[in-house]
């Protein structure tokens, strides 16, 4: 099965896209975050266009859940649940934003293009983790 992954941030969403265990999955373009509703939209038209067959979204661990950041993102959750018929799945985020920089930086690209590529990268490896899980294409994480 694909799986679309979302990293949401306060101002854009990185997306990803991949379906094997052991692949890598593939960054898609950032897209502008709009709200809960707005997200969905943009899931939507994505869930479509990929063929996917589940979601899976990052989620920051801070403050005991209450920062800015969980509230954000448990928002997108509970749209995205109600508005799809297709499985949201959920994975800690922590250190992706990290990595990404990390592998940016490696890869050599400028860092005031980062902007533009750092959101899909840190999607992708959300993907990523979920899809190196036993459980992770089976769709029973949580």
């Amino acid at each position: 099965m694909r799986w679309l992954a979302l990293d949401v941030g306060a101002r854009r969403v990185g997306a990803a896209v991949g379906s094997t265990p052991g692949a890598t999955a593939t960054a898609l373009p950032p897209f502008p975050f709009t709200g809960p509703d707005g997200v969905v939209r943009k899931v939507v038209e994505l869930v479509r266009e990929w063929d996917a067959g589940g979601v899976v979204v990052g989620v920051p661990h801070t403050r005991g859940g209450q920062g800015r950041g969980e509230r954000r993102v448990r928002a997108v959750i509970e749209s995205l649940r109600a508005h799809l018929s297709l499985p949201v799945r959920t994975v800690d985020e922590g250190g992706t934003t990290a990595a990404a920089e990390r592998l940016l930086r490696e890869a050599g690209v400028p860092r005031p293009r980062w902007r533009e590529r750092i959101d899909g990268v840190a999607a992708r490896l959300i993907l990523e983790d979920f899809l190196a899980r036993p459980d992770g294409d089976a769709g029973a994480a949580r």
